[in-house]
């Protein structure tokens, strides 16, 4: 079995995307051989020795150029004069072309088996504001919102709104570029520094007094399979970069929740992964209003930080078996893939046609 890693990408959470892939790799030594695949700027290296943190920090990895092709109707990794034949991707990506679903589409061009959501699916759950459309659409709540592009008037647009709001880039996640603002003031700045980050931005409600909820899925035979609930808890208005990778003090800082409202969040997880289309581990992102009783939908993260694995060791689904599942469960859906060949014939008349 050949497992390729895929991880990096033209994104700000690219370094959390080595700590991803060097805990999957390290989990999936001994069951099959593994490729770690750097993707930058657009171009691909396949990394040579001994994966690490402190390997890839230190520049101490080998990268030969790599590029996707087909060959013999399979496809393949072409990297040192040598054809690989990958037979599952393992999505590492976090943000940019790893879920905005560019990633996505090399693997479907080419025929590779991967852990990742569709092109559609990826890139509506990428942007905050699709992610909206669909869910109002589909009947969960989110949080009143406005957004616009640049040069548009976003802070006239977002006197609809009630203050305090939360300012975001459309297309960022790690919340990158998040600002709170209480004022209309606070609000140019927000919407300036916003959008220093991305040409489109959205700003919503805060939902005041709200906790967040995480729970995560993934699809296995027709079935989704749903995590445990944790409550990652943040000393700011909003759970920060730092507080998420920096300081550590994501997993130490969350608790994990149980009972009825757990129970909510589980079913809720699952409509909206069935709602979105998912596939592979997918994590969504709530907020829960005690004084309302009401869940929100925030973000839905279609690769997230370390896969979400620490989710699913609550319902008995260790790191290792985790992959596994879904490794093969990629593998299953390409099985099931029935391209239908349609030859209409239009060149044969007009090639015909111009002879006579």
């Amino acid at each position: 079995m050949k497992v390729g890693i895929l991880f990096g990408g033209r994104s700000y959470e690219r370094e959390i995307s080595v700590i991803t892939a060097v805990e999957a790799a390290s989990i999936l030594k001994g069951s099959a051989e593994i490729y770690p695949i750097y993707a930058e700027d657009g171009e691909f290296n396949l990394l040579k020795g001994e994966f690490s943190i402190e390997s890839y920090t230190e520049n101490r990895l080998k990268r030969k150029k790599a590029s996707f092709g087909k060959h013999n109707g399979r496809g393949v990794l072409f990297a040192g004069g040598k054809k690989i034949e990958i037979d599952c991707m393992l999505m590492c990506c976090h943000g940019g072309e790893g879920e905005n679903g560019a990633f996505s589409a090399l693997m479907e061009i080419y025929g590779i088996p991967y852990t990742a959501s569709s092109v559609a699916s990826s890139a509506v759950t990428m942007d905050k504001r699709l992610t909206k459309i669909v869910a109002e659409h589909s009947g969960f709540s989110c949080a009143r919102a406005v957004w616009g592009r640049r040069g548009e008037d976003l802070p006239e647009r977002a006197k609809s709104l009630k203050y305090p709001l939360i300012v975001k880039p459309a297309r960022l996640g790690s919340s990158i570029g998040i600002e709170v603002a209480h004022d209309e003031t606070e609000l140019i700045r927000a919407i300036g520094t916003a959008f220093s980050f991305d040409e489109d931005v959205i700003v919503e409600e805060v939902i005041e007094e709200a906790v967040e909820l995480n729970c995560a899925a993934f699809t296995e035979k027709g079935e989704i399979v749903v995590s445990g609930v944790e409550n990652p808890r943040s000393w700011h208005e909003f759970l920060t970069f730092d507080e998420k990778y920096r300081g550590g003090k994501y997993k130490s800082g969350a608790r994990l929740v149980k009972g009825e409202l757990a129970e909510r969040v589980k079913v809720e997880t699952e409509k909206i992964y069935r709602a979105f289309e998912l596939f592979g581990i997918a994590r969504v992102d709530f907020l829960y209003s005690e004084k309302k009783d009401a869940l929100y939908l925030n973000e839905i993260n279609s690769q997230p930080g370390s896969l979400a694995y620490y989710l699913f060791e609550e319902v008995g689904i260790d790191f290792r078996a985790l992959l596994l599942r879904v490794r093969e469960e990629s593998m299953r859906r390409e099985r099931r893939k029935d391209i239908i060949s349609f030859n209409s014939g239009v060149l044969q008349n007009l090639s015909a046609s111009a002879y006579k």
